[in-house]
């Protein structure tokens, strides 16, 4: 009795702790910096690949098999959580037979909240 006990709260204390991590980067107020950092990330690794905008339509896409993503549409998904994106693209997105690398040794997840932030600027 006391061990379930234990593990219910501990699983509570595990879900709350994960709904902040979630709140802090879903509502993350951008700033300028915050969108310039995002630029410059997203010029650097993903703009091949995502095009312009994010839309899934870079130079490199023409010629995967399996076509890039458009990040655009995920964050303005109301069933896409921010935080499972950017798990996404730290772990590399192989779900459904996509192909992209891993970016865990490359950008930070507040680099990758800024590269939404960028996105999002510029498709306002």
């Amino acid at each position: 009795m006391k061990r379930s006990r234990v593990n219910l709260i501990i699983s509570a204390i595990i879900l709350l702790a994960s709904s902040m991590v979630y709140a802090i980067m879903a509502n993350y107020p951008y700033t300028a910096v915050d969108i310039e950092n995002g630029q410059s990330q997203y010029l650097a690794n993903c703009v091949f690949c995502h095009g312009d905008k994010g839309h899934g339509d870079g130079t490199v896409a023409i010629a995967l098999e399996v076509k890039p993503d458009n990040i655009f549409d995920e964050l303005k998904n109301p069933f896409s959580l921010k935080i499972e994106l950017i798990q996404s693209v730290l772990e590399g997105d192989n779900g459904q037979e996509g192909k992209m690398p891993a970016f865990v040794h490359t950008l930070s997840k507040e680099d990758i909240n800024d590269i939404f932030a960028y996105i999002e600027s510029v498709n306002e």
